[in-house]
């Protein structure tokens, strides 16, 4: 049963970046066969031990409580294919939650590198398509050859591509075969441009951060490696607005936006975020212990832009919060915002020994996404967070467990 499980993880982390029907069907099987498996209460007290089960766990209940103080639970963030808030709290919160006890009490080395190894292949998989429908070779997906996404919303594809760039150039630096070590340099090479291929500026803004990071875990900091990193970014980004269309236009679409803030006008990608954070502000100071409620946040927005920012009507058809931090502050107060805090900061504050490395720019990528999205709201970010996090605190519970009965 241990082999089966393993094999399905290893399958899960190779689907996640492909195919969204495998990626939701197989949580609920692994953690049912993972309950088959038996030994419910040696697992049990590997699970307990993990900070960050509680800390999720909490956020759980928290965000259950809070329709206590909603005046509906119709009214909140989401989809119009859940009926109700107490639906998409099961879905989202429990549901998809259930393949991380699994990771935590299964992944030891071998699995993580296996899982990682996965990962990687159907992340070559997908940019083999992305670049197939960005040179008008095939349709495929929803990708386009303005957005050659084909399986995901490209913010969630440019994190998954940082993380895979940063993966791929430890690699590169670790390995003794020249024939790997080229093959990892090409798929590095070939997944930053597929980053600026796409129209994901999450990814090109974390992408900045991680390589210094990257650079500078690895070499002290100095005058001449400052200018390095700084001029190696220069030439990246430069190149990219030369060759790349789909980065130009974005990098258009950033001034517009920018100039259009100027002058007042909200109506724009950055300019609807920052009425959105206006609005939710609001809300904050007229609810700062306990927030609007998961069942409340949306019709909330809408009476507060009526009653204050009436130019801003347009923000009341924007799907979502667009910042995690500050979306779950209003679902469940400032509870849930330390909550979510605690489940961000713990993947930096955590030395994941020889993967650290890994786990920081993982964290990198998902911050990013926290502070631009709602991944949690989202099935593709929820389990790209969960995946990642219940492998790397996995491996880090095995790997403690390990030291304790060798010491005995």
């Amino acid at each position: 049963m241990t082999k089966l499980i393993n094999y399905l993880l290893i399958l899960f982390a190779f689907s996640l970046p492909l195919n969204h029907h495998i990626i939701n069907i197989l949580p609920l099987v692994i953690f049912i066969l993972w309950l088959i498996e038996g030994d419910l209460q040696t697992k049990w007290c590997i699970v307990k031990r993990a900070k960050i089960f509680w800390y999720f766990i909490a956020l759980m209940l928290v965000l259950l409580l809070s329709f206590l103080w909603s005046d509906s639970i119709y009214h909140g963030f989401w989809h119009e294919r859940y009926h109700n808030g107490y639906e998409f709290w099961f879905r989202k919160y429990v549901y998809k939650f259930v393949i991380f006890p699994v990771l935590l009490t299964h992944v030891d080395k071998t699995l993580f590198k296996k899982m990682i190894s996965a990962f990687l292949a159907g992340m070559f998989i997908s940019e083999v398509v992305s670049y197939g429908i960005f040179f008008h070779l095939w349709k495929v997906g929803i990708g386009t050859p303005d957005d050659p996404s084909a399986f995901m919303h490209h913010v969630y594809y440019s994190a998954f591509l940082v993380f895979t760039i940063f993966i791929l150039l430890v690699r590169f630096q670790r390995e003794s075969e020249r024939k790997w070590k080229l093959f990892y340099l090409l798929f590095a090479s070939s997944a930053i441009v597929n980053l600026f291929i796409n129209g994901g500026r999450t990814g090109q803004v974390a992408f900045v951060i991680a390589f210094i990071y990257f650079i500078f875990a690895h070499y002290r900091l100095t005058y001449k490696s400052l200018l390095a990193t700084v001029g190696i970014l220069l030439t990246i980004y430069y190149g990219a607005y030369i060759f790349s269309p789909v980065f130009q236009k974005k990098v258009a679409q950033t001034t517009e936006a920018y100039h259009k803030l100027l002058g007042g006008d909200m109506h724009s990608s950055i300019g609807g975020r920052i009425a959105l954070y206006r609005t939710a502000w609001e809300i904050i100071k007229e609810h700062p212990v306990l927030g609007s409620g998961f069942g409340d946040v949306k019709d909330d927005i809408r009476q507060i832009q009526q009653k204050k920012f009436p130019n801003d009507a347009f923000i009341n058809d924007l799907r979502h919060i667009h910042n995690q931090f500050l979306h779950t502050y209003l679902d469940a107060g400032i509870v849930g915002f330390l909550l979510i805090f605690l489940i961000a900061s713990s993947i930096f504050i955590t030395n994941f020994g020889e993967f650290d490395i890994y786990a920081k720019v993982f964290g990198i990528s998902f911050v990013t996404l926290f502070m631009v999205d709602v991944p949690l709201t989202f099935n593709i970010g929820y389990l790209y967070i969960w995946t990642f996090l219940g492998m790397f605190f996995g491996y880090k519970l095995h790997e403690e467990l390990s030291c304790v009965t060798n010491e005995r």
